[in-house]
């Protein structure tokens, strides 16, 4: 080299590659003039007094000159650089030539023999922190020197310091703009990405491809701006996060990933990968998880992807919240660079771009998941709703008919739990929209608290969960899905003869008589979960369910009561080390094999947190001893209970006619634990509560009430004594050998009435007060069979058949709020009857059973604070029965100039044919449909129509464009009647198992007068048609 130039090219320093690098930090390559170095040189200038200064700095090729004077030139080649030979220094000491003419190295160098003749040159390294030499302040005159002092090498020196200090400075200035760069890219794509969000949301529901499209774009624009702010000839995003890891080495690959490209000519292609190929890119995801930055050679895992002869590649993965590969982003240039990307950032910048990237990848999908959640929410309310409506509608129709009191028994009990599923389903319905529903806001985000009586809630509770437990029992049919294997089944869960279970239902008192403002379908779900594990875990003993007022103390809320809601049992019990850390875990069972989910005390406490229920949960528990649960949790007083105030005064105005009777307790074993807790709560009902007389052992009083054996009635058969009325407490529903015996006793003319287990106050009461009655008529002449007969007839469904008829029903309508003024219908108004009257039918009107749905029928004007929907302030609503809404402007409105017409648009036959059997006996003029179009045909050709029955949920056109449509239709024939004798509107009304406050708000705005929530109880349509007008 040197024969052929004639002078020394100056060689690259051992650390060449990283020298460069070191430079390329800066990223002053290739800038314009800057004051400040310009400053610096010219100081140099002044105080060495040459003709030529230069801060220059020295790549692979090229000289750069950041600031000179006297050479007029910007850049010049390596080979002949002075300068290139002074970083050849150790450390920071100048290289001095007094004479370059002398020197052999530089006497025939073009810069020396030829413009500018540099004779005396002198050139100090500018030095970084980490000790690369990447340029040099140099001075140089065409005159040679006789020496070059150490002082003068001194100052030489700082003035390169300073130098550097300043290309600091810039490097510094450049990283706050690279930074200022990163951060508006960012913003910019956080933007998009919402802006993505956007698009998708306003999107039709029907589009299916709306999540993969908006996924995709949201990866197409972070990798295009990947390109524009790393300045790359392209970048590309490869979504592994579908990528399934292969069971064995030789399986045969199904394996695929999608590639997005920057480039807006290359679209997204999804690509099968090899198990080659694959394991490679496995390897890579291990090997690097911080990125890695590749020049001149790519990675083998990377090739498949990307084009040949690519110099530069910034490759970053991305992870999952679960730690496994979701991305990876590659940023590629070909040719080699000569300023970095984001000084030294650039994986910072792609690693936060990724995750940018994953939460919004990840939001979309929760969006999606919600949208998913809220329409399989919709649809299951319909689906639940419409078949529990069949249930009880076609309950209530049979509950017309004539019906003796163990069928009566047994319908009321089909209504109690029909009643606690409806509202089981309504809770979960609302838990689940609460704890998920991304888009619940404003007034659907809460449960609304309602109405309720707990002492009734706590009995039809207890009643379900016990007649479905024993139902697993002894069955395997019902509840087969959950009970145990049929091999295990005979040894682990029938009970052994010496072995009892006995469920107590202790109420306390309650100034208020238990009615209160809380979440009855939370308390009830919390109820039906603690009692059932109770029941699943208790072989001997009991399970003791108890329900308490609470003083109220310095911490209790003003306007509520504390409640104390208690379950204790003699179970197995709870381990010490399970209760601690692992009882309310979902999916956590301190047996593995015990059936069941292991889910149900984490609902109770989920539930209890809630800001509804708002309180709390204690345990105890014991190994071997048993468990006891207590929730406690506030409820608002109601300032207008329409019960009265206790059971006490109720009874008081049926013992007044009459002296006080008493009552012997028999059959109940004191060797049993759970009998005698059955008779110590019966104790304190019928003598501290109801303020009866309890007799001794041997006396026989004027009501015996037997536990579970029938043997006392059986013996005063056997004496034709039918003077004393029997009440027999028993577990075994639908015995035929004791209904033969109750049968049998009332042949003869007694009274007897079969309370089925677990017994509850509200129908021991019932039967109480029915014994009273029959100690009290069996005093007075027997009524003529004609009256008899009358009461025994079936009555015809009408509005008051309750009231028209008060003799028929043995259950006062205590829970009732249609009563007039809120009165009781006392058995002292009514006429005598004969024993065998009294007996025929207890129960023959539906209206008689009470039930915890019934406590919300008051009719109130919806408010902003109310339960009941609202859609908006213009347009207020009131509630009607439970479940139902209608329009203010709508009401009185039905003036029917002859039989009332009705179009029934239902697509369910059975609730279809129910509705249609409910108007022809109420004697109105009705149209059926079995789908949206056919009740806009229907509507169309057979004239005005006073009241619609619309379902929402429907085949070939849904509730809510038939309603549309009607009003099209409605409008049409108001504008071709010009001024003559005007129609009313149609009243179209609802009937939907759909709940949400958004369903409501398309119902209304489509143009329905009401809105009624299946199950709907005929009692509540028939008072919704009197809001309207029909009387």
């Amino acid at each position: 080299m040197f024969q052929e130039l004639g002078y020394l090219a100056p060689p690259n320093p051992p650390n060449e590659l990283e020298r460069r690098r070191a430079l390329y930090k800066y990223n002053i390559w290739g800038t314009g003039r800057d004051p400040n170095f310009d400053r610096i040189a010219h100081l140099v200038k002044l105080v060495f007094n040459t003709r030529i200064v230069v801060i220059a700095l020295i790549d692979g090729t090229e000289q750069f000159f950041k600031s000179e004077s006297g050479i007029d030139a910007q850049c010049t080649p390596r080979t002949s650089s002075l300068c290139a030979h002074a970083i050849l220094q150790q450390d920071d000491e100048p290289m001095v030539v007094l004479d370059t003419r002398e020197d052999w190295r530089f006497a025939k160098n073009p810069l020396v023999i030829g413009h500018p003749r540099v004779r005396f040159y002198a050139g100090c390294p500018l030095r970084t922190h980490d000790g690369y030499n990447i340029g040099t302040l140099a001075i140089m005159d065409d005159t040679p020197r006789r020496e070059f002092s150490p002082r003068q090498r001194h100052t030489l020196k700082e003035f390169a310091q300073i130098a550097m200090r300043e290309l600091e400075l810039w490097k510094d200035k450049i990283q706050l703009r690279i930074r200022d760069r990163i951060q508006s890219s960012m913003e910019q794509f956080t933007r998009e990405c919402l802006e993505v969000d956007k698009q998708a949301d306003e999107e039709k529901p029907e589009t299916h491809l709306v999540g993969s499209t908006s996924m995709e774009q949201i990866y197409v624009r972070a990798a295009r701006l990947v390109k524009r702010t790393l300045d790359v000839e392209d970048a590309i995003i490869m979504d592994v996060s579908h990528v399934d890891v292969l069971e064995t080495v030789g399986a045969e690959s199904s394996t695929s990933l999608t590639v997005h490209h920057a480039n807006p000519a290359l679209e997204s292609t999804s690509r099968s990968l090899q198990s080659d190929e694959y394991r490679k890119l496995t390897e890579f995801f291990e090997k690097y998880p911080e990125g890695k930055i590749c020049e001149g050679v790519v990675p083998p895992s990377l090739r498949p992807f990307l084009p040949s002869r690519i110099q530069y590649v910034l490759a970053v993965p991305i992870y999952n919240i679960d730690k496994r590969p979701f991305a990876l982003l590659c940023a590629y240039s070909t040719g080699e660079r000569t300023t970095p990307f984001l000084e030294g950032h650039e994986l910072s910048y792609l690693r936060a771009i990724g995750v940018i990237i994953l939460s919004a990848v990840l939001k979309r999908r929760m969006i999606l998941a919600d949208k998913a959640k809220s329409l399989f929410i919709s649809n299951i309310s319909h689906e639940l709703r419409t078949p529990l409506h069949g249930i009880l509608a076609s309950a209530e129709l049979l509950s017309e008919t004539s019906l003796n009191h163990s069928q009566a028994s047994f319908l009321q009990t089909v209504q109690a739990c029909g009643t606690s599923l409806v509202e089981t389903v309504n809770h979960v319905l609302d838990f689940t929209k609460l704890s998920g529903n991304a888009k619940a806001g404003g007034v659907e985000n809460v449960i609304h608290l309602s109405r309720v009586n707990l002492m009734q809630l706590v009995e039809e509770a207890t009643e379900g969960c016990w007649i479905g437990h024993r139902a697993r029992m002894f069955t395997s049919e019902i509840g087969s899905v959950y009970s145990p294997p049929k091999d295990r089944q005979q040894s682990v869960v029938l009970p052994s003869p010496n072995k009892h279970v006995e469920t107590v239902i202790d109420i306390g008192h309650s100034e208020a008589a238990w009615t209160f403002r809380c979440e009855k379908g939370g308390i009830r779900r919390i109820l039906m979960n603690v009692f059932g594990n109770s029941l699943k875990f208790t072989s001997d003993g009991y399970v003791h369910v108890m329900l308490r007022q609470l003083p109220p103390t310095s911490d209790t809320p003003p306007g509520k009561v504390k409640i104390e809601l208690s379950v204790i049992d003699t179970g197995k019990g709870i381990s010490q080390h399970f209760l601690k850390n692992q009882l309310f875990h979902p999916f956590s069972q301190e047996n593995p094999l015990q059936t069941g989910t292991g889910l149900g005390l984490a609902i109770v406490n989920s539930i209890v947190r809630s800001p509804s229920v708002d309180g709390k949960v204690d345990v105890w528990s014991a190994e071997g001893v048993g468990t006891e649960i207590k929730v406690t949790f506030n409820a608002e007083a109601v300032d207008s209970p329409s019960e009265t105030a206790c059971f006490g005064i109720e009874l008081t105005k049926v013992l007044d006619h009459g002296r006080r009777p008493s009552i012997s307790l028999l059959a109940f074993d004191d060797k049993v634990r759970g009998v005698q807790l059955l008779r110590k709560v019966l104790t304190q009902y019928i003598v501290s509560d109801w303020g009866f007389t309890l007799t001794e052992e041997g006396n026989m009083g004027d009501i015996i009430i037997v536990n579970e054996d029938p043997m006392p009635v059986t013996l005063a058969i056997e004496r034709k004594e039918a003077s004393r009325p029997f009440i027999i407490l028993s577990s075994a529903r639908g015995d035929p050998r004791l209904m033969a015996i109750v049968n049998e006793y009332e042949h003869i003319g007694g009274f007897c009435r079969i309370v089925y287990k677990p017994v509850g106050p509200c129908r021991l009461v019932a039967a109480l007060k029915l014994s009273l009655h029959a100690l009290n008529i069996g005093k007075v002449p027997r009524t003529s069979p004609a009256l008899q007969s009358h009461y025994q007839r079936p009555e015809s469904p009408s509005r008051a058949s309750s009231l028209d008829h008060p003799e028929s029903g043995s259950f006062t309508r205590r829970y009732s709020e249609e009563a007039t003024g809120g009165s009781t219908v006392s058995f002292s108004q009514r006429p005598p009857l004969g024993p065998r009257a009294v007996t025929a039918h207890p129960l023959t009107s539906w209206s008689h059973m009470p039930s915890t749905a019934e406590q919300d029928e008051t009719e109130t004007d919806s408010t902003p604070n109310s339960p009941q929907m609202s859609h908006s302030q213009s347009t207020p609503t009131i509630s009607v029965g439970a479940g139902g809404t209608l329009l203010k402007s709508s009401v009185g409105t039905v003036e029917p100039s002859g039989p009332l017409r009705v179009l029934v648009v239902e697509d369910n036959s059975i609730l279809r044919n129910l509705l249609v059997k409910w108007l022809r006996n109420m004697g109105y003029e009705y149209r059926e449909a079995v789908d949206g179009l056919e009740g806009v045909q229907t509507f169309e050709t057979e004239g005005h129509f006073d009241v619609v029955l619309l379902d929402l949920s429907m085949p070939v056109l849904d509730g809510v464009g038939a309603t549309t449509r009607m009003r099209e239709i409605e409008s049409k024939r108001l504008q071709q009647q010009n001024g003559s004798a005007k129609t009313h509107p149609t009243r179209i009304l609802a009937l939907t198992g759909m709940s949400s406050l958004e369903d409501k708000r398309r119902a209304f705005e489509a143009g329905v007068d009401g809105y009624l929530v299946k199950p709907v109880a005929f009692k509540t349509l028939d008072t919704m048609f009197q809001k309207l007008g029909v009387s």
